[in-house]
């Protein structure tokens, strides 16, 4: 229960120091990154390594990964994928209410509605969410998981999409969601459809 309380407490303190106007100001180190990564690192390359990310990272490029593990692997493959798809849709469920609450416009104000806002990153969270799984049952991919994580962050950073506090946010909600999945996988596997 204290780490459940732990983790709780990370994602109000981080939510409410970076994505409240009235705590951190305009000229604040998150928009001094954001114009660094947004504006300094601009080039060709850079474009498409990023808009490649940013496909691959979205709803359709994991989902299809993860059926892909379940379908194509052996139990211990589909057992990951069943808890990565658990990790998932608590990473996504938390991401839609605390964009809900907090309300943080996007940088350039993409399509913004309340529940398409900018904090947390939702292609950020989710990914981390599924490397924390894959990574603690496959140790030897962990630098790729969370290396591609990373890049992902970046690239929704690079795009415009987020500041680099709402890509914090989601990186520690996924990391703090697919651990907490790993610690409840017995009583997960006790559920008959799981």
């Amino acid at each position: 229960m204290k780490t459940y309380c732990i983790l709780l407490l990370c994602f109000l303190s981080v939510g409410l120091l970076s994505a409240n106007p009235t705590i951190v100001p305009n000229d604040n180190l998150d928009n001094k990154l954001y114009n660094t990564i947004r504006n300094d690192w601009q080039s060709p390359t850079m474009d498409n390594i990023m808009k490649a990310t940013e496909h691959g990272s979205g709803l359709g490029g994991l989902a299809l990964g993860n059926l892909a593990v379940f379908y194509f692997g052996g139990e211990k493959e589909r057992q990951t994928a069943k808890l990565a798809t658990t990790s998932w849709a608590g990473t996504a469920t938390t991401t839609l209410l605390l964009k809900a609450i907090i309300n943080r416009e996007r940088p350039e104000n993409h399509n913004h509605s309340r529940w398409n806002s900018s904090f947390p990153s939702g292609h950020t969270a989710n990914w981390f969410a599924l490397a924390t799984v894959y990574s603690a049952k496959y140790p030897n991919l962990t630098i790729p998981l969370y290396g591609s994580g990373i890049l992902v962050g970046i690239s929704r950073i690079y795009l415009g999409e987020h500041y680099p506090s709402d890509v914090l946010a989601g990186a520690v909600l996924g990391v703090g969601v697919g651990y907490l999945t790993l610690k409840l996988e017995k009583q997960l596997k006790k559920i008959p459809f799981f």
